[in-house]
């Protein structure tokens, strides 16, 4: 036989015997039998078999492996020409191994140490070495028919140096066959055919992989309840209830670092920020989330455009939610409000430049209404402002003259401004006549200078 062939052969036995049914450690085998004896001619005892019988008690102290100690007595008769009776006691201490090779036979294999006591007749001791070859054939879980061949062998035999026949007696060798019952005490006999350590009477999961831990009924452990094994568990104190993936850990179907049981935004978008509830965050509430929000401190309540920035129509500078004056035209220098500035910082009087009139009169000219129609609409987002409506004239003319159609200028100024719906309790008209120049009225540009209205802060 090759070495490869004994190699697989050999690889074959202990697979099948992993399966079978095996002596558990602790377990205590009680047993009696009958026998025959062929005891060797240099005895000088009988060469028929000789009948007789015995018991042992033998421990596992491993698996399937027992210490042994047996007592057996055979009943014969000296060979010698006067033929007396005699009896062989036999001691034995041996190892004995069972070959768990099927599930109710066990090959057995043994050796160890004999004492003979030969009497009556033959009045003589002697040691030796025994060997065994046997099997144990089960009959129920603790009962067993088992058989034995022995060989008892005694290198310095109570007659050695004798004169047997021709020969002279150097040593003895002795063959007994025996047949008997046994009884398993203890843990007794296991079988554990998925070789996980639990007993198939007592494994409520036969079949288990190799290798994988089980518990005390040979089932698989799953020691949170998830539904995979602890052994292909990368995540073993998953909460109780939680949907796991295939490696025992929660799932988080979107990837946010939210787990798909308290995600109540179950498919957010790749690599955006998320709150505790798997929803992406808007911290100011403006309706555009945070990865999106160019402006993110925008009041509440604000409207704002699609990076999240407060929207300003008319682009003055002023978003909507304060502008007062919303369709200012471009270029038009504001105030705080989003309206048309009027005064200067640290300008409390404007001159109201293209306000103009018919000749002569009071009528406002087309273009002068265009103008005071952007006044108008400054006042209105200003509604705290007061302010002086002041009308005046040149040194032409007599001074009645200029002072009566100066008022008349300022009054028909606040009468359109009123029309535009600015308050007449914020307005006053006043008409100043000639009484306070800009410039010398010796020269046509400083005449057409002082002909003017004016606005003038009142608080």
């Amino acid at each position: 036989m090759s070495r490869s062939t004994f190699a697989t052969a050999a690889t074959c036995l202990l697979c099948t015997a992993a399966s079978v049914s095996a002596q558990a450690a602790g377990t205590v085998e009680i047993g009696g039998h009958g026998q025959f004896t062929r005891f060797d001619e240099n005895t000088t005892l009988t060469q028929d078999p000789s009948w007789g019988g015995g018991g042992f008690v033998g421990v596992f102290v491993a698996r399937n492996l027992a210490i042994e100690g047996s007592w057996s007595r055979t009943w014969t008769e000296d060979a010698s020409p006067a033929g007396v009776d005699a009896t062989w006691d036999a001691l034995r201490g041996r190892l004995v191994y069972g070959l768990p090779i099927w599930d109710r036979v066990h090959p057995l294999i043994g050796a160890g140490y004999v004492r003979n006591m030969y009497a009556d007749g033959v009045d003589a001791d002697d040691d030796g070495v025994t060997g065994l070859l046997g099997f144990k054939a089960y009959l129920s879980y603790r009962v067993a028919v088992r058989s034995e061949a022995q060989l008892d062998y005694m290198w310095s035999p109570f007659n050695e140096g004798a004169t047997v026949g021709s020969s002279t007696v150097d040593d003895h060798m002795n063959w007994t066959v025996s047949a008997g019952l046994s009884i398993d005490v203890g843990p007794g006999r296991t079988r554990d055919q998925d070789r996980d350590g639990v007993q198939d009477r007592r494994d409520a999961c036969l079949g288990t992989p190799s290798g994988v831990s089980v518990d005390a009924t040979g089932c698989r452990i799953d020691a949170d309840g998830d539904g995979v094994f602890d052994e292909d568990d990368q995540c073993t104190a998953t909460p109780q209830g939680v949907r796991v993936d295939p490696m025992g850990c929660r799932i988080d179907t979107d990837g946010d670092g939210v787990f798909d049981e308290d995600d109540q935004c179950a498919a957010t978008p790749s690599g955006v920020g998320v709150d505790d509830t798997g929803c992406r965050v808007d911290t100011d509430g403006d309706g555009v989330f945070d990865e999106d929000d160019q402006c993110a401190t925008t009041p509440g309540g604000a409207r704002v455009d699609r990076v999240g920035c407060q929207i300003d129509s008319d682009g003055d500078g002023v978003v909507d939610e304060d502008d007062r004056c919303g369709a200012t035209e471009p270029g038009v220098t504001v105030d705080q409000n989003g309206c048309p500035q009027l005064f200067e910082p640290e300008t409390t009087v404007v001159v109201l430049e293209g306000v103009t009139f018919e000749f002569g009169s009071d009528i406002l000219t087309a273009s002068a209404m265009r103008v005071l129609d952007r006044v108008a609409t400054s006042l209105r987002g200003s509604p705290d402002l007061r302010v002086r409506v002041s009308g005046h004239s040149d040194s032409t003319g007599p001074r009645a003259l200029n002072m009566r159609l100066s008022q008349e200028r300022a009054e028909s100024v606040m009468r359109h401004l009123v029309a535009q719906g600015v308050a007449a309790d914020r307005l006053v008209a006043v008409g100043y006549g000639p009484d306070r120049p800009l410039a010398d009225n010796r020269t046509s540009a400083g005449r057409a200078m002082n002909r003017r209205v004016e606005l003038e802060r009142m608080n």
